[in-house]
């Protein structure tokens, strides 16, 4: 719930601040651990330097330890006291205030600390034996920890509260470069919610650096591109396709209308219902062509992949459309291996090279020739079908895949063609992992060339 109702820029702030104490914590705790470890153990050396030099001075005078010379035994300005002990523990000699000083358990060399009238003291224990001494005694130094404790009081104070402050010194810093950091994002959400379905061409152009947010705007603005020109094909797509269901429905219409106004002879009829008939196979075309391009351009398409012959499809093909080009006076030539192995689906290849054949047949005038030319290369086969018809004028090439799209309308129609043909080919050699190109010169006819993977 926190996530969701939160701002981004709260969140990363909120990140920003524990990553930010955690680390002035341990960074704190590390110097102020060290700082104490380093006093601590300036005291102790000091304390070991004075309790060496110390027992260079020491005598044992009636089976008593004492200094040679109290006036002159090292002693330090900052409170430092000495004392000696026998081997009971006993106090025999001391410099200083040392009458506080707590008698030990038992003697043990080392380091201590002990509370002397209330205040810590450092408390350094050496075991010494002197040549003249029945056993072994004892020297302590010990020096207080005030200034220490003082001096670590102070660092953690400023700790205290100097941590707080870099806090809020952060969090309003992180507020800052977050609001800056994210304020891109809060245009490119306020720019993209006006932008709506009906209005496309809208972009955000934001001049911003080539960063991870530029990129982003960039980004919005390709997809707002594609969506645009998606739009628009679809829109395209369907007045085409209602235009070409209206026409031969108002066709009928008509015909209908004409034959039933008054009583006719039975030729009439026929005639009539013959012209029905041919319009319904051109809606029955028309389905069937929207249908297979919608099974083509679905994201999963169903396709029977298998092992065929290319050549033996190719050349069946060509049969198939023989009729059709005896009627023309075309002539139709293959040109290519005998067989040709190759994996795909039978029916939509079917489909992809009859219709670039129909198409070469009806386009190419009477006396004129189609050649059909497959030529397999490295790792691609090649199937180009060249015709000597009129050619493609340059400025409808870069169209000619489009659905719907004729060269010739009034020709095309007359001919039962929906404009449908070449734009279901190019999605069956694009289903196939290949693809289909054209190359035309007006007068000198049109060459279509498939392109698809060869069997490795």
């Amino acid at each position: 719930m926190f996530e969701k109702t939160v701002p981004i820029r709260i969140r990363l702030t909120a990140w920003y601040m524990v990553l930010v104490a955690i680390t002035l914590a341990a960074f704190g705790g590390f110097v102020y651990l060290n700082l104490a470890r380093s006093l601590y153990a300036e005291v102790d050396g000091g304390l070991r330097t004075l309790a060496q030099e110390a027992a260079r001075g020491i005598d044992n005078e009636d089976g008593a330890l004492s200094f040679q010379n109290a006036d002159t035994a090292p002693s330090a300005a900052g409170g430092v006291i000495m004392r000696l002990l026998d081997e009971l523990g006993h106090t025999t000699d001391g410099i200083g205030d040392y009458a506080g000083f707590p008698m030990p358990k038992r003697l043990q060399a080392g380091f201590s600390t002990a509370r002397i009238s209330g205040e810590p003291w450092r408390v350094y224990t050496m075991l010494i034996k002197l040549p003249s001494a029945s056993a072994t005694c004892a020297l302590q130094v010990a020096r207080p920890l005030s200034a220490v404790d003082e001096t670590l009081e102070r660092v953690a104070g400023v700790l205290a509260l100097g941590i707080p402050l870099v806090l809020l010194v952060a969090a309003l810093g992180g507020v800052f470069i977050s609001g800056r950091a994210l304020g891109p994002i809060d245009r490119v959400t306020r720019l993209a919610r006006d932008i709506g379905a009906e209005d496309l061409s809208r972009r955000l152009n934001l001049s911003l650096p080539d960063d991870e947010v530029g990129r982003l705007a960039k980004t919005f603005d390709c997809m707002l591109a594609r969506l645009q020109a998606a739009f628009e094909r679809e829109k395209r797509f369907t007045q085409d396709a209602a235009h070409e269901l209206r026409t031969p429905l108002t066709i009928m219409k008509g015909t209908v209308d004409v034959a039933l106004s008054r009583p006719r002879e039975a030729r009439d009829y026929r005639a009539a219902l013959a012209e029905v008939e041919t319009q319904a196979d051109r809606l029955i075309h028309l389905a069937e062509s929207l249908l297979v391009l919608a099974r083509a351009e679905s994201a999963k398409p169903d396709l029977n992949v298998e092992s065929l012959d290319l050549a033996v499809l190719i050349s069946g093909i060509a049969e198939q459309l023989q009729p059709l080009a005896v009627a023309r006076g075309v002539t139709v030539r293959y040109s290519g291996p005998r067989t040709l192995r190759l994996r795909g689906d039978q029916d939509r290849l079917l489909r992809l090279f009859l219709n670039l054949l129909d198409n070469a047949i009806k386009h190419t005038p009477e006396g004129g020739n189609v050649t059909i030319e497959v030529t397999p290369g490295a790792g691609v086969v090649e199937v180009a079908v060249k015709d000597t018809g009129p050619g493609i004028p340059p400025e409808h090439l870069p169209h000619i895949f489009e659905r719907f799209y004729r060269v010739d309308k009034a020709r095309s129609r007359s001919e039962g063609g929906v404009g449908l043909g070449l734009a279901i080919a190019k999605h069956i050699a694009q289903l196939h992992g290949g693809d289909i190109r054209v190359a035309s010169t007006p007068g000198k006819g049109s060459v279509f060339t498939v392109s698809l993977p060869a069997v490795r």
